[in-house]
């Protein structure tokens, strides 16, 4: 029998706590800032750090708490550097890899609901400890009737309305940023929808396990023969809508490689990040978008495998093919072709306008930064935190800012995300001549044959 008392929070409560979380977020800022006008230099800097160490423990105990999509947005919240005070990167961070598990009584219930029987009938053994448990379900380890080893992951009961009620929240709170920036900065053309619309695609995805297969077999199908990654099957027959079962990897977590003291370690584990990028993007139209370091695993033999598949974003073939032409006029310094191709991805609304294309090239060199030049570059001399502010803050002082693009926020989410994991890595490399014979031909049609999903 389902054990309905343990899930996770409702609609109700949900926006009841994240209401009162924004407001003490909210009146610790404001009273903080009245407070400033009397202190002095010093103590005025001492209250700001105070401040966004408080309020980034108030953010991570409530989105503990509610798990589920705040508890995702936190993750992704804690993998932005760029807009983030360094106190609250830090204080976010654990929210990648811990989270409560539930308990098995729980998660016994829903193989049984989902599956049809309960897991001692369907596994030679079942582990009742989770292994990993994170913002919308967590994982077991088990083995089946013919001796595989494999990872069973179950969803929490509740999620999906979970995953509705905050989606709800998330368009309110998107038409309140708006206003807000229209008031305060007079930015009225920025436009914050496109980044609620692309939150929505990723948190409905998370709670799709069928979508999540789907999006397994794609990245199999496409990797299955590479030499340097490795993306584990989906076993059927012990999948449903709400428990989906891998291939168990096991490995080192990828923070294990980036801190290696061998730096051949290290430079092999950023190469392959880099490759399992430009495969996904060039080779198949498509891109697993959820880069935190706990969906990554390093095996025995070196091989680096690639986890959860909740969020894969497929693209559309004009998109592939601009991007691979901007790249390479970007290399070349063409300033004539960026021209072009900025007005056909909607980056530039006049192609003649200087003004806009500095804007573009500042967001080129950023995105750019380490691959444009065919020279050595070391990723931990780049403040790409710093970097990063500082272009934000360009376009929110300005008074016509570029157009926001999904395509372009997806991709920024992981580029900047492995870029993070490039700087800890330490590793100096010439990273422009790795990464141009990707941009040479750019993208020439899917290695893969993609399925129109739910057919």
């Amino acid at each position: 029998m389902a054990d309905d008392k343990e899930r996770l929070p409702g609609r109700l409560a949900r926006t009841l706590k994240v209401g009162l979380l924004g407001s003490r977020v909210g009146s610790s800022y404001l009273g903080g800032k009245l407070a400033d006008v009397f202190r002095g230099e010093g103590d005025r800097e001492r209250a700001r750090v105070e401040r966004h160490v408080d309020n980034a423990k108030r953010i991570a105990h409530t989105m503990t708490q509610l798990r589920g999509p705040l508890m995702k947005i936190g993750q992704l919240m804690s993998t932005h550097a760029e807009a983030l005070p360094d106190e609250m990167v830090k204080l976010l961070a654990p929210l990648q890899t811990s989270a409560p598990p539930m308990r098995y009584e729980t998660i016994r219930a829903v193989l049984e609901g989902d599956l049809g029987a309960p897991p001692e009938a369907l596994f030679a053994d079942f582990e009742r400890e989770a292994v990993a448990a994170a913002s919308l379900g967590q994982v077991h380890r088990a083995r089946l009737a013919d001796g595989t080893r494999v990872a069973v992951k179950v969803q929490y009961p509740g999620a999906v309305a979970s995953v509705e009620g905050d989606l709800s929240n998330i368009h309110l709170a998107t038409k309140m940023v708006k206003g807000l920036l229209s008031d305060l900065l007079g930015q009225s053309r920025f436009d914050v929808t496109p980044f609620a619309e692309e939150l929505a695609e990723h948190l409905m995805q998370e709670t799709d396990y069928c979508r999540e297969a789907y999006n397994a077999k794609l990245l199999y199908a496409l990797l299955e023969d590479d030499p340097e990654l490795l993306v584990p099957r989906v076993h059927d027959s012990h999948s449903g809508l709400r428990v989906i079962t891998y291939d168990w990897i096991e490995g080192e977590p990828l923070d294990w490689a980036l801190e290696h003291p061998d730096r051949t370690i290290r430079e092999r584990v950023v190469l392959q990040l880099q490759r399992a990028f430009w495969l996904q993007f060039f080779g198949g139209g498509l891109l697993h978008a959820d880069p935190h370091p706990g969906n990554f695993k390093v095996l025995s033999d070196g091989r680096l495998g690639i986890l959860d598949y909740g969020c894969v974003k497929i693209f559309e073939e004009p998109f592939l093919r601009a991007f691979g032409r901007m790249m390479h006029a970007e290399m070349e310094g063409d300033e004539e072709a960026l021209r072009d191709v900025f007005v056909e991805l909607g980056l530039m609304e006049d192609r003649d306008s200087d003004v806009e294309l500095e804007d573009m090239e500042k967001v080129a060199a950023y995105f750019s930064a380490g691959v444009r030049e065919d020279v050595e570059f070391d990723f931990s001399t780049f403040d790409y935190p710093a970097a990063g502010r500082e272009l934000v803050m360009h376009f929110l002082t300005r008074r016509r800012p570029p157009p926001a693009r999904r395509d372009f926020l997806f991709l920024s989410r992981v580029v900047l995300g492995y870029y993070e994991y490039f700087a800890r890595a330490k590793v100096k490399m010439n990273f422009h001549r790795y990464v141009r014979p990707y941009f040479e031909h750019g993208f020439t049609g899917r290695r893969i044959e993609i399925p129109p999903w739910g057919e």
